[in-house]
């Protein structure tokens, strides 16, 4: 018996080799591929949207007051004159007030115009203050200008501005990557197929 085993094992050989390179199995192949792939990419819409806003903006404003005298008094013997007036502060802040007198004097050629400046002079809330000066003339005439102080007062505007908005869109873009396939081939195909 052994020597029949012995005498068809190059054949139980050749039958097993034969059978085991002809058995399929997998393998993983890599390959370069191109992928396609999308992107949600943003950009600029150029189509102006107006819209409104309210902007603080700061104003400055004389206070308010009122004047309750205006006069003025010639020397009798001896200058000066005095011009003077009475103002009254009727606002809720108090600042300095300057008053510019402009007095037409009696001259017998040529009428002539002094302006004479007072320096400022502060008056509180309510408060009701003369502002008086003197010249050495006779005065025919006067006028005055007052000069209050201001406040700053925030008032509010509407302003149009104009913006553009971002978008986004759907964009195609391509990567390569690697990727791999399987395949099923016996050993036998694959030395034969190289």
């Amino acid at each position: 018996m052994k020597k029949i085993i012995y005498k068809y094992a190059p054949v139980f050989i050749a039958i097993f080799i034969f059978v085991f390179i002809n058995i399929p199995y997998e393998t993983s192949i890599p390959y370069n591929a191109t992928e396609i792939y999308n992107v949600e990419e943003p950009y600029t819409d150029f189509n102006y949207y107006n819209y409104t806003v309210i902007e603080p903006f700061i104003e400055y404003i004389p206070l308010d007051y009122n004047v309750s005298d205006a006069q003025y008094e010639n020397y009798v013997s001896s200058p000066p004159s005095y011009l003077w007036v009475n103002i009254n502060n009727t606002d809720i802040q108090g600042g300095n007030f300057s008053v510019d007198f402009h007095a037409s004097i009696m001259d017998e050629v040529i009428p002539l115009i002094y302006t004479i400046s007072s320096p400022g002079y502060y008056i509180s809330p309510g408060e009701t203050k003369t502002i008086k000066v003197s010249l050495n003339q006779t005065i025919k005439e006067f006028k005055y200008d007052i000069i209050p102080p201001t406040k700053e007062i925030t008032k509010y505007r509407n302003v149009t501005k104009q913006r553009t908005d971002t978008k986004y869109r759907t964009v195609q873009r391509s990567r390569q990557v690697v990727k791999f396939r399987i395949e099923i081939g016996s050993l036998f195909e694959r030395i034969f197929n190289a």
